[in-house]
């Protein structure tokens, strides 16, 4: 049943009906677009901080994989750089890491992948926005013992930078970037700060 309120004069009255004034719709307009202004480069660091950290974390974990799988299986495995990952056959390109492949190098050639070696994993290619600066050959191979092995055909890396278009950009005591370094010992780890990103060299 409608109940309708009435007037004195027992007709019908209408319900003030409030909105938003010409003023209060500027306003709340304007403080809009301010907030949004402050949040567009906090949502763009965000997203470029994230994609540093899950690359060069990414990296870590396939080298602490190689490093077990040699120790596990008592041969060779390496880390190297290639080119495209999802090929039947990838070839190591002693490059940046922008793409790679962990593999067990029990082969006739040493330091590089031959057909039928067991690959342990393939990592996509990074997002074009991730730059990849390595010394030496692009290439880490662990030795049965789990040690980093030293240089043969090819001269391992073992400072490796991961940046993007801000550089060495420093947030406190620590820079953007993500240096992945590794000890003759095959141990490695990711560090931001300042003294280790520089030592391991510029990027870009």
């Amino acid at each position: 049943m409608l109940v309708t309120d009435r007037s004195s004069d027992g007709s019908a009255s209408v319900g003030t009906q409030r909105g938003f004034t010409l003023t209060e719709l500027m306003v709340t307009v304007a403080v809009a677009g301010v907030l949004a202004m402050m949040a567009v480069p906090n949502m763009r660091s965000f997203v470029q901080n994230n994609r540093l950290s899950s690359a060069s974390n990414d990296l870590l974990r396939s080298f602490n994989l190689a490093r077990t799988e040699a120790i596990k299986h008592q041969t060779n495995v390496v880390v190297c750089a290639v080119a495209d990952p999802t090929l039947a056959t990838p070839q190591c390109s002693y490059g940046p890491f922008k793409g790679w492949i962990v593999f067990q190098d029990s082969g006739p050639t040493p330091w590089q992948f031959d057909n039928g070696e067991p690959i342990f994993e393939r990592h996509v290619l990074l997002d074009s926005s991730v730059t990849v600066k390595t010394d030496n050959n692009g290439i880490e191979m662990y030795l049965a013992s789990g040690f980093a092995s030293p240089a043969g055909a090819k001269t391992p890396s073992r400072n490796i930078l991961l940046c993007d278009i801000r550089g060495n950009q420093m947030v406190g005591t620590n820079s953007v970037e993500r240096a992945v370094l590794i000890t003759a010992s095959g141990r490695a780890r990711v560090s931001a700060t300042s003294a280790d990103v520089a030592a391991a060299g510029t990027c870009p």
